[in-house]
Formats: C-alpha cells, structure tokens, sequence
C-alpha cells in the first residue's frame, strides 16, 4: 500500500504544519491579549491613588491627559497582565523621572491651580521651568505663596546653568529671579527695568569702586576710554575683559566716570610719565 502510506506522509505534514500556525497565532494573540488603551482607561484612577497623587484633586480626563503616555511606558510589554499597583510601584521607583514631567504637564494645561497643585508643580518642576516660570511665578503672586519663590529661584538657576550658560545673569530687581536679560528685560516677571533701578538693587556705586581699587593701570587706562561696564551675577567689569551673552552693559554717569579718572590719576599718572 505504498500510496496509502505516501498520503498518510503527507497529510502529517499539512497536520505539522497547521499545528505551527496555531502556534504561531497564540503566540501572538498572547502578544495582543492586553489593551493598553482600554487599561490605561480602567485603572488610571487606582495608579494615581496608588501614588500618593489624588490628593492633588483633578479629574480622571486631566490625569488622562497627563498620564497616558507614561503609563503605557511604565506598563512596559503587553504580553502579560499587570495590575494598577505594579504600574504604580514603577511610577513611585521612576518618581525622580516622571514627576518633573507630570509637573510641566500640568502647569501647561492649568489656568488657575489650586495651592496644593502650585506646590507640587513648584516642588517637582525640572528644567522645564525656563520656559514655564512666567506662568509659575505669576501663580505664586496670585496665591500669595511667597514661601514658594526660594524653591523656584533655586530650580530657576539650577536648570539654566545646565542648559543655558554656566554663569547666572543679572538678579531682577523686581522678582529677584536670576533672568535679567542684556536688554534689560526680565524673563520672569516681565519687567522692563532701568539702569537707575538696576544700579540701586545691586549698589553698582560701591562695586564700581571695589572694581576700581582691584584693577591694574594698564586696564585702568582702558576704562578711562569707555563710557560702560558690563555687570553680570559674579562681577562688574571693564569692556576689556571680554562679553558674555548674559552680560548687562552698564553706563557710567559723569559722577562714576570720573572716579574712574580720578583712581587712574592717583595711582597711574606717574607711572604713565615713566
């Protein structure tokens, strides 16, 4: 019966081969069996109470929002099920991560936070404060939330001398936030403030004459030519000595240029002579 037995060969080899393709199926109907989407929709609510966050107060279409992209990262492959609380404990293990984005989330889609939101979103903001400190500080302003401006101002600085330049610009005198530009603009209040206001927050009259006493003659020499110094957070200084981005030019009244012509004649004219 040699084709009976040929036959029989081959309809094991389509058996074989059906059975590899069902294999193949579960396999990835395993893959697929969880819905992120539809999970996420579930269980939203149990990851932020797990979390410590719904003390916060927003609606579950807020959190939604906020949310759904970092719960899909958390919750990682989909080929197996996990419950809200294994996605919370990551969230709360990955917190130095997902916090400063959870804050910048909300301090872009809130118009009026309350003030337990303010002081998450001040406590937990990253380097995403350049570009939303307007919106914060005029929060705090708002609220009066005063004990929330020394955590702000440190984010303020830290974030920019990591992302922006290694040396602080100018202190506002408004705000007193590290942010005011060459153009005498603030980037966080808004402020447009003057070089007499300026020179009064810092006591320009008196670091001019400490730069002045500090200073060799040939740079003295230079000043007398120049009619500004450049001021930044660390120093006032000569035009000489170089131009950073963040650096303000100053310019000096009669009364202060002439201490620079005075400093250079009482320590400078004679060796000039020589």
């Amino acid at each position: 019966m040699p084709g009976r037995g040929r036959r029989t060969a081959k309809e094991e080899a389509v058996k074989q081969a059906g059975e590899e393709r069902e294999k193949v199926r579960k396999r990835t109907a395993s893959r697929r069996e969880v819905d992120l989407e539809s999970w996420i929709e579930r269980n939203v609510d149990e990851v932020v109470s797990r979390a410590g966050l719904d003390y916060l107060g927003l609606d579950r279409e807020v959190w939604l929002e906020v949310l759904r992209d970092l719960l899909a990262e958390l919750y990682g492959s989909t080929s197996s099920y996990k419950s809200a609380e294994d996605v919370a404990k990551r969230f709360v293990r990955s917190s130095d991560r997902v916090l400063p984005v959870v804050a910048a989330r909300l301090a872009q889609l809130l118009e009026k936070p309350s003030e337990d939101l303010l002081e998450f979103i001040v406590t937990n903001i990253g380097d995403a404060v350049l570009d939303l400190a307007p919106k914060i500080y005029s929060w705090i302003v708002k609220l009066k939330r005063e004990d929330l401006l020394g955590t702000l101002k440190y984010k303020w600085g830290t974030a920019w001398t990591r992302n922006r330049t290694p040396m602080l610009p100018v202190a506002c005198p408004r705000c007193g936030f590290n942010s005011l530009m060459p153009d005498l603009a603030c980037l966080v209040c808004g402020a447009s403030v003057s070089e007499r206001e300026l020179k009064e927050s810092m006591d320009f009259s008196g670091r001019l004459r400490e730069l002045l006493s500090q200073t060799d003659c040939s740079e003295l020499g230079s000043m007398v030519k120049y009619d500004y110094v450049l001021v930044n957070n660390i120093e006032v200084k000569p035009p000489t000595r170089g131009r950073l981005p963040i650096d303000v030019e100053v310019y000096l009244s009669e009364a202060e240029r002439g201490l620079v012509r005075e400093e250079y004649k009482s320590r400078c004219a004679n060796e000039a002579v020589k």
